[in-house]
Order: C-alpha cells, then structure tokens, then sequence
C-alpha cells in the first residue's frame, strides 16, 4: 500500500471506481472536508480516504440527501484528525483507529464498506505498480512489464486488435492474466497524452493479416 499522503486525480477515481469528472466535482463542488484534497497548480491531489469518502457519496445519492451525506463524512473525518496517528488512518495503515459508524437515531450510516472496497482496488495499482515499470533509459521511458523490454501498449493493444492470449505468449512467454489486467490499471492510473504507437510500429515480430477489399466499377 502506497504510504503517500496524497494521490493524484487519476489514481483516486480507479481506487474510488469513479470518473475523474467525479474526483473533480468533489474539489469544485467542495462535498469533503478540505483537509483530504489539496490543490498544487492545476493538478488535484486527495488521501486515499477521500477516495472512499467521495464514493460513499455518489453511491447514496438515492437514499441521503447531500447534506447528511457531507455531515457524516465532516463528524468521521473530525475523528481522524483528532488522532495523533492521524497519517497513517489517511494512508490507511491503522484503519481499526476509528469506528467508521455515524448513528443518528434510529438511523446507521456505516462507511467501512466503501473503505474496504476502495482498499481493494488501491492493491490492485500496487500489483499494477509491481509488475509495470517506467525507466527513461529503457524503450524511451515507456511504461513495460517489470523485468522486460516489453512495453505494455504493445500487449494491450494487440488485444485490442484481436491477436489472442495464445499468440501473445509464444512471443512474451513470461505474460500471464495478471500482467493483462496490470497493465490496464496502469494505463487507468497513469494516462499518458499523444497518439498511441500503432500495431505495426510496436510489435513488428507478430504476423499480421492484411484484408483487401476489390470494388468493381460497373461498366458503362
């Protein structure tokens, strides 16, 4: 688990399995403690709790109205920072600190699933983090399997064209499920800008197949 205190827009919308337009409106919108979000530039930043915290409310949308939701996420969020180990709740390393429980009457609000659901996903960009690796010296600093030459978009995208598993691990012996869905959570993690490299320009060792398509003209 990443010790970082805080994670850009992108990591937190996969770890909270929402869009970035989400993460963003939280900010904008102000709808979670400013003390779990921080601006640097034009870039947003969260804890990984704000991750958990901004999915709990979109996931209740439909049954708290947004200002309950905002004062149960205000009262669990005052009960970390009364905490001396407040940083690591934050970066979930002592979670058991606190009751994630908000009672009012004869109402429960329990938050604990959504923190273990976003806990899940944070081990998966760990996993995709292990196995994809980014060295500027190596393929130009594209992002490829950890241990390998093997840049991930060119995995990805022969997928994507209809080149199978099979015919992939006769080239790449070491590919397993794992690395697939690794290399998508890093490409979800970390969006890259600029055109894709084509089939053809990053994996010149699979055959293709060309179709060729004839159209007649009809005489005249």
């Amino acid at each position: 688990m990443s010790t970082q205190l805080f994670i850009p827009t992108a990591e937190a919308a996969f770890i909270a399995d929402l869009t970035d337009r989400q993460m963003n409106r939280v900010v904008d919108e102000r709808l979670l403690p400013e003390t779990l979000f921080e601006q640097r530039g034009n870039s947003r930043w969260f804890t990984l709790l704000a991750a958990a915290f901004a999915k709990f409310y979109f996931a209740n949308e439909d049954l708290l109205l947004a200002g309950a939701r905002r004062q149960v996420l205000e009262e669990l969020t005052a009960r970390v920072e009364q905490l001396a180990v407040k940083d690591r709740v934050l970066t979930w390393m002592l979670l058991d600190a606190v009751s994630w429980k908000v009672e009012r009457k004869t109402l429960v609000v329990d938050v604990k699933p959504y923190i273990q659901s976003a806990l899940a996903r944070a081990k998966e960009v760990d996993q995709a983090d292990a196995l994809v690796t980014t060295d500027q010296e190596v393929m130009d600093g594209a992002a490829v399997f950890a241990g390998t030459r093997v840049p991930v978009d060119i995995v990805l995208g022969s997928l994507a064209a209809g080149i199978d598993m099979g015919r992939l691990k006769a080239s790449y012996p070491f590919l397993t499920e794992a690395h697939i869905q690794s290399a998508k959570v890093y490409n979800e993690v970390h969006p890259r800008r600029g055109r894709p490299r084509r089939i053809s320009e990053a994996n010149p060792g699979l055959p293709r197949r060309v179709t060729r398509v004839v159209k007649r003209v009809a005489a005249a």
